[in-house]
């Protein structure tokens, strides 16, 4: 494998003690790894550390204990300083003792997590969903880590308990039922006489995670959206050739070191899940009402994907007939709709249209290594280009599985010998822009 370009330099590793007992670990450092995932609340860290003296022991160490992170890299610093952004240790493991140093692994997470452990969402919540998900975090979970703008407002109001779950529970039941404005409507057309046909329109479905920048409540359309997208000028771009990559050469710091293909076409299983046409047979309690919604997501996605080919094409005799039927209840008269669409997130044809929405953006997974880069984060789009293999050889670049990404997870890995970041991607169609 070979080395990142970037320096590495950690310029703080220090631990506080419960006691209030500060040390620098600093030149204790063997490893650093860093943690991001689009289906996670919150990023972690591992730190591999050697010392000649029992820190665990002697400090002591019994978790809990804030720990300040300084990285000086190529790209800049990494940093998480304040009390506010630092980390916590939840736990000590690799114990090992010679007669001239002490391993072991500090696993770290955030202040969040620990409250999430110990704090409830006991209220009601009214009103459009993306209020409620700052109310959730600035209210039940405690924190501010979260900017305005990585909250994005939902078209949908829904009225629920928290029912004394945890705050991120909570958050991330929430996603599949999030109409975002990009969202659309249903069009109702009665034809029989006990069950009426409706057709269900737009695209669902959010996520909640937690990246360098701090909790973000985004739905898939926004992060995948080419048609308007503010990130263009953003987008990093990266290019494998099949060469070697010199450490010593600052040009390759975009170069894409090695790549392997996840996840790619499983027909079988799209058809299983109802990814392209599904039914659902909805009874209504309240006014004992049967609907039939059918959902079509090939007519529905446009250009809210990533590429311009839609990444749904397929035979026309395994595409064009409904492959998934569900039946389900609503929730209606338990707690009334106020504000929003009419098709808000408490109308379960909407579980139709965010798993297959889900399904479909994670029907392509390629992990890819890269020199490090600590400007990246989950939820950002990344533009990959590998070239075609013809006898061996690289020639042209592969206009199908080149385009643009998005970063599912996100692992950064500091030490002496190799700085390197590597990452999960996904999208949902094919081909280069």
């Amino acid at each position: 494998m070979s080395e990142a370009v970037q320096n590495y330099s950690p310029k703080e590793f220090s631990i506080t003690s419960l006691d209030g007992e500060k040390i620098d670990l600093t030149n204790s450092i063997l490893s650093i790894d860093y943690f991001e995932d689009i289906l996670d609340c919150s990023v972690s860290i591992i730190v591999k550390c050697i010392n000649k003296y029992n820190i665990v022991s002697n400090l002591p160490i019994r978790g809990g204990e804030k720990v300040r992170v300084d990285i000086e890299t190529g790209f800049g610093e990494f940093n998480f300083l304040t009390d506010e952004d630092c980390f916590r240790v939840y736990k000590v493991s690799g114990m090992e003792g010679t007669r001239f140093a002490e391993n072991f692994t500090l696993h770290l997470t955030t202040n969040e997590f620990f409250s999430n452990e110990i704090k409830r969402s006991f209220r009601k919540y009214t009103g459009k969903i993306s209020e409620s998900v700052k109310n959730i975090l600035s209210n039940d979970l405690g924190t501010s880590k979260f900017k305005d703008e990585n909250i994005e407002e939902s078209a949908n109001a829904y009225k629920f308990h928290g029912g004394m779950r945890k705050p991120f529970n909570v958050l991330q039941w929430l996603g599949p039922k999030t109409l975002s404005s990009r969202g659309g409507e249903v069009d109702a057309e009665p034809k029989f006489p006990i069950a009426r046909q409706e057709e269900s329109k737009g695209t669902m479905g959010f996520f909640f995670y937690e990246n360098k920048e701090g909790f973000n409540f985004k739905s898939i359309d926004k992060l995948t959206e080419l048609i308007g997208n503010s990130r263009n000028e953003e987008i990093f771009r990266y290019n494998y050739t099949g060469k070697i990559i010199k450490s010593a050469q600052l040009d390759n710091r975009f170069k894409i070191i090695d790549y392997a293909f996840d996840r790619n076409i499983d027909m079988r299983g799209s058809l299983r899940f109802g990814m392209f046409k599904n039914t659902t047979f909805l009874f209504n309690i309240e006014d004992n009402e049967v609907t039939v919604y059918n959902y079509d997501i090939k007519e529905q996605i446009n250009d809210k994907k990533l590429t311009k080919q839609d990444g749904l094409s397929g035979p026309e005799d395994l595409i064009s007939q409904s492959s998934r039927i569900l039946v389900r209840t609503t929730d209606n008269g338990i707690m009334s709709n106020v504000g929003g669409t009419e098709n808000s997130g408490r109308t379960p044809t909407d579980y139709s249209k965010s798993g297959s929405r889900y399904n479909l953006l994670f029907t392509q997974a390629l992990n890819i290594l890269i020199p490090c880069n600590v400007n990246l984060k989950v939820g950002d789009v990344l533009h990959c280009e590998i070239s075609e293999m013809d006898s061996g050889r690289s020639t042209e670049p592969d206009k199908e599985i080149s385009g643009r990404y998005l970063i599912r997870e996100l692992r950064h890995h500091f030490s002496a010998t190799q700085n390197t970041t590597s990452l999960k991607l996904m999208r949902d169609s094919y081909g280069v822009n």
